[in-house]
């Protein structure tokens, strides 16, 4: 074994050194281990960073896509916006069944077109247009049908006018033509006409064909008026003046027709409280056998009673309560009160035979007039045998099988039919044959003519002819003479009325004319329909 000749100190020496490497060599490893570690940090961190620049552009790639969305969403709900808003501009402006302007924005247009007559020194004219008994149509075939027929109705008018010119509906079956400029009335006359022209062409709806008239009012600015209200106000009164002349006509306006509107504004006023109170009155007139002069009946007429004025007659009213829808609840009432008399003077012991009522046709064409007239003869008692509806032809004539379905249901109910003022309208055999009438009424105007010579004399005869042939009763109306009885009754007519047999009294008067004759003859019946039965003579 070796023996080392170091010193102490000297071996000391190298022992440090030795500890002095191996301590370097391990903070070597350990500052290599720090290092490592400090790259795999900043390697994490780099990553971590890089990660983090990814997940941002993609939320700005979606938030972009989202703007984008938003932006898109945000025009369409604009333009949806403003599409209403324009659709809504246009509703208020025109209608809707037709797609005509309305009045809102014919008030408009007259304010422009009056503007600018004042500038060019022109006139402008304003038709007002009312389609001649609408009311038939949608009542008695349905307010779908109506409709249509107002559509075709817009596109005629609009057809036959200036494109400068403005159509507008202005409610219901009323029409109002703008026409912007021209040189006088005679322009706008020539455009009525060619209107009333146009528009009397039949209409095919559905299965149906259509025919419909027209009443045209004309007001002319600056003649009649200077502003929207004063013009429409006229053209509205020389309408009505229109329908009073006969219908499917034009008038232009006129200031005396003023007068007449304050008239008829006054008695639609009457019409209206009388409903409400007791205005309405009816009077009764007999009918009575030709021969012996027995009643066989009374027709009940109505009359308007006014304070401080004489009773008026309906010739006098009864266009108006057309007009203003007053008719129906007036015919209502006639009816009603016409039964319960009736009725009344039966339980009396006064046999009046049957009590003839009077139906417009717009009555007879409303879809609840024969439920109306079942209703009244239930509540009244009234055996339907002794009501008799007189209808005249040319409302028997309008909207023929609808027509016919009712006449048949009153016939059903057990009710007699009469055809009033016969041989002033269509006189045709074929739907005399069609309809279930029971008694020709031969007009007033014939029979007033008797003995003067004419046609007037032939006519009143074949007449007579006609209903023996087809096995109706006939009846004279307005027989005021003996000369009229006597022809009359030699021609075979069993029946008549007029003022040579009696006027038309009050409820109080009938009474003592059916109490007269039950006092005269007792036990005895209301004369029958023939010739030669015995009864009180009224002649």
């Amino acid at each position: 074994m070796m023996t080392s000749n170091l010193d102490p100190t000297t071996l000391a020496r190298r022992e440090a050194a030795v500890l002095s490497a191996e301590h370097a060599l391990l903070l070597r490893e350990h500052a290599a281990a720090l290092l490592e570690s400090t790259l795999r940090q900043q390697e994490s961190v780099a990553h971590a960073q890089s990660a983090r620049t990814t997940l941002t552009e993609s939320q700005l790639r979606e938030a972009n896509e989202r703007l984008v969305v938003a932006t898109v969403r945000a025009q369409t709900m604009t333009e949806a916006a403003e599409g209403v808003a324009a659709q809504m501009s246009h509703m208020a402006t025109h209608d809707f069944l037709t797609g005509l302007p309305n009045r809102v924005l014919l008030a408009d247009r007259l304010t422009q077109a009056i503007t600018h007559a004042q500038r060019q020194r022109k006139c402008v004219a304003l038709m007002y247009l009312d389609l001649d008994h609408f009311k038939h149509i949608n009542d008695s075939l349905g307010h779908a049908v109506g409709d249509q027929l107002l559509q075709a109705v817009s596109r005629r008018l609009r057809e036959n006018v200036r494109q400068s010119d403005t159509v507008c509906r202005f409610g219901g079956d009323e029409f109002v033509v703008l026409l912007s400029e021209v040189e006088g009335a005679g322009d706008a006359t020539l455009s009525a006409g060619k209107l009333i022209d146009a528009l009397a062409e039949p209409y095919a709806i559905g299965e149906h064909r259509l025919h419909i008239t027209q009443s045209i009012g004309i007001s002319i600015y600056p003649e009649h008026g200077r502003d929207v209200e004063t013009m429409l106000r006229q053209a509205d009164i020389a309408m009505y003046h229109g329908k009073r002349k006969g219908r499917n006509t034009f008038q232009l306006f006129a200031p005396q027709m003023n007068v007449r509107a304050l008239a008829r504004q006054s008695i639609e006023v009457a019409l209206r409280n009388a409903l409400d109170g007791e205005g309405l009155v009816l009077h009764y007139q007999p009918k009575v056998n030709i021969a012996s002069g027995a009643i066989t009946g009374a027709e009940a007429l109505v009359r308007l009673r006014q304070p401080g004025h004489a009773l008026m007659y309906p010739s006098g009213f009864v266009h108006i309560a057309e007009d203003c829808g007053l008719i129906r609840p007036i015919g209502r009432w006639v009816l009603a009160q016409a039964c319960r008399q009736a009725a009344a003077w039966l339980d009396d012991g006064l046999d009046l035979g049957q009590m003839a009522v009077n139906v417009s046709a717009t009555e007879f064409h409303g879809k609840d007039f024969l439920a109306g007239v079942r209703a009244t003869l239930h509540e009244s008692g009234l055996d339907p045998a002794r009501l008799e509806i007189e209808m005249t032809e040319s409302a028997l004539m309008q909207d023929t099988q609808p027509g016919i379905d009712v006449l048949h249901g009153l016939k059903n109910l057990g009710a007699q039919i009469a055809l009033d003022d016969f041989g002033t309208g269509y006189s045709s055999l074929s739907y005399l044959r069609r309809f279930p009438i029971d008694t020709l009424k031969i007009d007033q105007s014939f029979v007033r003519d008797i003995g003067s010579g004419g046609d007037t004399s032939m006519l009143v005869n074949a007449i007579i002819a006609m209903g023996k042939s087809l096995r109706l009763h006939v009846v004279a109306e307005g027989i005021e003479t003996p000369t009229q009885r006597s022809y009359l009754q030699l021609q075979g007519c069993t029946e008549g009325q007029g003022f040579y047999f009696g006027r038309p009294v009050d409820a109080a008067g009938f009474s003592a004319l059916l109490a007269a004759r039950h006092d005269s003859y007792p036990g005895a019946q209301a004369g029958t329909r023939c010739a030669g039965n015995p009864g009180a003579r009224l002649t």
